[in-house]
């Protein structure tokens, strides 16, 4: 579906019972990490939404629990790839392969959100400003989606413990939306536009904040005549799923490019500004023909879009990169390719999201978390403990917490020591760390 965004422990036995939401329920939106920059995990977070076709979301599923975030010390380091996936409820329920897979993501401990159970359009006529739903249709589409989500096994459902998270349907979203989502015991949101405003510009995205004071790029869309006017919703979360930046002419060369992606984007998406280059985030908008509003972008523009952003937000504040995709595009539907996507097959947009994955990986403050992790975390952040700690010199003087390599191992200095050789002597000043690995 078009999407319009213009402008640890992650084991399901620690998630059996219930989510570990601190008693933060105000958190104003900041561009600053809510620790030093350096210390911040490099978090990516992927969203799939519907996830009603086979073929692709067992891909998904595959791809990513053949993966692990890099050694370190941390509680991510090192555990599988974890992902939010926002669920259509309705054609799930009669789909047993579909029904076992959403029970398989739950039981891996990935995020089980809520995408509505009929993914309705709350527009008339395309405009944002018309409803045609009431505040009880909205509510039975966020409930019934929860039921079903929540129900145990035993009586046909998914079993997810909760559901912390929502998507609206095609991003569109109102008053009704909100009152839904706080009283079905929702805890954060995907939908509002983010990453539009001018200041931002891929090093220094906002982190997610709550909306006690609603949303920068929300308020922006408002202005701009794009977006309703919504209240404020004290305590619920918003993870900010930003406009992505396109290279550079001069920065695409240097992920594989040999022309503008800059310049063929302009040509072939109306409303996109090349002096800005601020683009779609969704899957849908990247691939899709221009012919149904998409770029229509090839695998290499869209990898070379994925990295150059996780490399500004590296090099910047490391607000999370949040990405929107769709699990059916990573598969075949009935061992067809998918029409309207005419410069990449399903083993195109694969191979986008293994190289990225794997590209991503290759660094070592990448944490993959789901979305529901990354609002853990804000709510009680801690620093990043990667694999490249200094090795031992002995002449270096250590304080109690110091962790260093030596010989392949890792160890942390238990009081103030020097010249003593980690593991040397049954009383060494050192304790081994086995959470790293010499790669």
């Amino acid at each position: 579906m078009k999407k319009d965004v213009r402008f640890l422990f992650p084991l399901p036995f620690l998630i059996a019972s219930s989510f570990a939401w601190s008693n933060i329920t105000s958190y104003l939106p900041q561009q600053a990490s809510p620790i030093e920059a350096k210390n911040t995990p490099m978090f990516i977070s992927l969203g799939f939404d519907d996830n009603i076709e086979a073929d692709g979301l067992r891909w998904i599923s595959k791809a990513l629990s053949s993966h692990t975030n890099p050694q370190g010390l941390d509680s991510f380091a090192g555990s599988p790839l974890m992902s939010s996936f926002f669920m259509h409820c309705q054609p799930a329920r009669n789909q047993p392969d579909i029904i076992e897979l959403w029970r398989k993501l739950n039981n891996d401990g990935h995020d089980i959100a809520n995408h509505t159970e009929t993914h309705p359009d709350d527009k008339v006529n395309y405009n944002p400003f018309e409803s045609w739903m009431t505040a009880e249709q909205w509510q039975q589409e966020v409930t019934l989606c929860n039921e079903f989500l929540t129900q145990p096994v035993e009586q046909g459902g998914i079993g997810a413990p909760a559901v912390a998270g929502f998507r609206a349907p095609f991003l569109t979203f109102n008053n009704n939306t909100l009152d839904a989502l706080t009283s079905n015991g929702i805890q954060y949101d995907v939908s509002f536009p983010a990453g539009i405003t001018g200041e931002e510009n891929g090093s220094n995205n906002y982190w997610p904040h709550t909306l006690d004071q609603g949303s920068p790029s929300q308020s922006l869309a408002q202005q701009g005549g794009w977006k309703p006017a919504v209240k404020n919703v004290p305590g619920l979360w918003e993870v900010p799923l930003q406009a992505l930046i396109v290279p550079t002419d001069a920065a695409a060369a240097d992920y594989g490019l040999t022309y503008s992606l800059n310049d063929k984007i302009a040509s072939r998406v109306p409303y996109y500004d090349p002096v800005v280059r601020k683009a779609d985030n969704f899957d849908w908008n990247l691939y899709t023909t221009p012919d149904w509003g998409g770029y229509g972008l090839n695998a290499d523009d869209v990898l070379a879009i994925y990295k150059y952003n996780l490399d500004l937000h590296l090099a910047g504040n490391r607000a999370p990169l949040i990405l929107g995709l769709h699990s059916a595009f990573y598969g075949k539907l009935n061992g067809e390719e998918h029409f309207g996507m005419p410069e990449t097959s399903v083993a195109d947009r694969q191979a986008v999201l293994k190289q990225f994955i794997e590209y991503a990986l290759s660094k070592q403050q990448v944490r993959f978390v789901s979305h529901r992790q990354l609002v853990e975390w804000m709510q009680n952040p801690v620093p990043v403990l990667s694999c490249e700690q200094a090795i031992w010199t002995a002449h270096t003087t250590y304080r109690s917490g110091d962790i260093v390599q030596f010989n392949g191992e890792y160890w942390k200095a238990k009081w103030w020591t020097a010249q003593e050789i980690p593991g040397h002597t049954p009383d060494s000043p050192w304790h081994p760390l086995t959470g790293c690995v010499e790669n």
